[in-house]
């Protein structure tokens, strides 16, 4: 019986561990960088504003924590071995650690712009990975193949980082030179001319 639970345990967790693989793949091709696009085709209404991209790999960071914390959470109970002795491999452990993961998220949102993108780029990598390896383990991938896999996903993700943040930058730096001009600096200067009466004018000649 106990053998038989077990059994139940670690394929629901294969279950589970696939189900978080395909969300977290539809995820990332959702957000995959727009393709350079004429001016006319990023005013469309459809298409994310860079600001809403950027914000996106915010939010994808914060994911990437849950993913990690939740795809541990399942090795562990399916029987996999946690490598770092730092890490508590209890529930609440690995509650506090996702809650601390976010946390760090959200104070890289009070850094200065290329230190916050610095932060955002390295945590979605490196906690994606991680969540990548784990459920590989999961899948009772050789551990070789599972960290390898993890090392892939992670390079791949600060690619797709950096290709976002650099297509952002472009459309943003676009924009604001197609930005109108102030009245003030449209309108030109005219010089003033006095033009004498024509009495004072004949006096003169």
């Amino acid at each position: 019986m106990p053998n038989l639970r077990a059994t139940l345990e670690h394929h629901l967790a294969r279950t589970a561990a696939t189900v978080l693989l395909v969300v977290s793949t539809l995820t990332g091709c959702a957000t995959v960088s727009l393709p350079s696009q004429a001016p006319e085709d990023m005013a469309s209404e459809a298409a994310p504003s860079p600001e809403k991209r950027i914000e996106r790999l915010d939010k994808n960071a914060v994911h990437a924590a849950v993913a990690d914390g939740i795809s541990t959470s399942l090795a562990l109970s399916a029987g996999a071995m946690e490598m770092n002795p730092l890490i508590s491999t209890s529930p609440i452990g690995l509650v506090a650690l996702t809650g601390a993961k976010i946390g760090l998220v959200k104070f890289a949102g009070r850094l200065p712009e290329p230190q916050k993108r610095l932060v955002i780029k390295a945590s979605s990598a490196v906690w994606g990975g991680a969540a990548v390896n784990n459920l590989m383990v999961l899948m009772s991938a050789p551990s070789p193949v599972a960290v390898a896999a993890g090392v892939v996903a992670g390079v791949l993700w600060w690619r797709h980082s950096n290709r976002v943040y650099q297509q952002a930058d472009r459309e943003i730096a676009a924009r604001q030179q197609k930005l109108p001009l102030p009245l003030d600096a449209e309108r030109p200067e005219v010089a003033a001319v006095t033009q004498a009466p024509p009495a004072l004018a004949a006096q003169v000649q």
